[in-house]
């Protein structure tokens, strides 16, 4: 997702017209290619694709029995307080958790909260059992989210282009090699207001085994502590293979789909989940079948398929699901039914993630 970010905001800082800038969007939008990239990454094949996948799902920080506040600021009721929950093992130190893993869940996300501010809620991220990247995301009602994840390499920035990251603002990170803001010129830490996301901020630190990670703060304008909060939850992130529960099952891959991965991204508005699959053993050729889920009335179909889909749709326990497709209908859909033949294969658990499991492959 990092890359997908950087790529989106370079194309728009060379553009021959402005954009507005839409953070939230060009994550959005930048998900299924990064899917693709990601798992073609891990070789292809049947059996290493099931595996993997890209999830969102609720979880409460790792390594503590609920959401901390930070040095000085008040728990919501029934939340402890940073003295009791947050771990003394800083990033630096990179506290590591044994890991909770289950074969049937697509999912294993890789790096954890193992601090969040009060009243924030915790979800898992983007992971895959054969890589380490991860990414995952919390959220308060107000908005503000926190989203960690991993980078391949230092991020850069794009000199001279207003709009865009364009410096390195030194930051302090605990335990960290090196940290620094994403800048936006003459220090100046947040973004322009962006249609979905508000101003965002982004947090780049390296740990001492050289990994980078970065934690992007949106709608930072709803809450007075974000930056403090930010670098705190920075410094205690926690490593843990950690599966993640999904919103439905699926009665088995039907023959000739070949899962590509899953994100299901989950904030104030609730859970949107994307299941791709491939549908031909050339994954370079290969039409993608989605699997879509979302919060009824909170999301729409068109946040997450291309504008040229077919889109069949039904409403379940609170959600919306849908099955989307190219044009000509890719033969092993054909196959089952068609698009309500796959839809048929699909348990809707509702939207309430008390209600999820990892058990969501037979």
């Amino acid at each position: 997702m990092t890359e997908d970010l950087a790529t989106a905001l370079r194309a728009m800082a060379d553009a021959e017209s402005p954009h507005a800038l839409d953070v939230e969007r060009i994550v959005q939008e930048g998900r299924s290619g990064l899917l693709r990239r990601r798992m073609a990454a891990l070789g292809g094949g049947t059996a290493a694709l099931a595996a993997a996948g890209l999830v969102v799902a609720v979880l409460a920080p790792a390594g503590g029995a609920g959401h901390g506040a930070a040095p000085g600021a008040t728990a919501s009721p029934g939340v402890p307080s940073s003295a009791s929950s947050a771990p003394t093992t800083a990033a630096g130190a990179v506290k590591t958790l044994p890991a909770q893993v289950n074969p049937r869940d697509p999912d294993v996300t890789h790096w954890q909260f193992g601090y969040l501010p009060a009243g924030m809620t915790a979800h898992s991220g983007a992971g895959a059992a054969e890589s380490l990247d991860s990414t995952v995301w919390a959220y308060d009602p107000s908005g503000f989210g926190l989203r960690v994840e991993t980078s391949t390499n230092e991020p850069q920035m794009i000199p001279g282009h207003a709009g865009v990251p364009n410096e390195k603002v030194p930051a302090h990170v605990e335990g960290a090699v090196k940290a620094f803001w994403l800048g936006y010129g003459d220090g100046v830490i947040t973004s322009p207001d962006s249609q979905s996301a508000g101003k965002i901020a982004q947090l780049a630190w390296q740990l001492p085994g050289g990994q980078w990670l970065e934690i992007t703060a949106t709608h930072v304008g709803a809450r007075a502590d974000w930056q403090v909060q930010t670098l705190t939850t920075a410094a205690h992130v926690v490593r843990q293979d950690r599966s993640v529960p999904l919103p439905i099952k699926l009665a088995g891959v039907p023959a000739g789909f070949d899962p590509m991965g899953v994100s299901l991204y989950y904030d104030y508005r609730g859970p949107s989940l994307e299941w791709n699959f491939w549908t031909a053993p050339d994954h370079r050729q290969a039409s993608v079948v989605m699997i879509v889920a979302f919060k009824t009335g909170g999301w729409k179909i068109g946040d997450w398929v291309p504008s040229q889909n077919t889109n069949t749709c039904e409403d379940s326990r609170g959600l919306t699901l849908c099955v989307s497709s190219p044009d000509p209908v890719p033969a092993p859909l054909t196959a089952i039914g068609g698009a309500h033949g796959l839809l048929q294969r699909i348990t809707s658990l509702g939207n309430d993630p008390a209600g999820w499991t990892t058990d969501v492959l037979p």
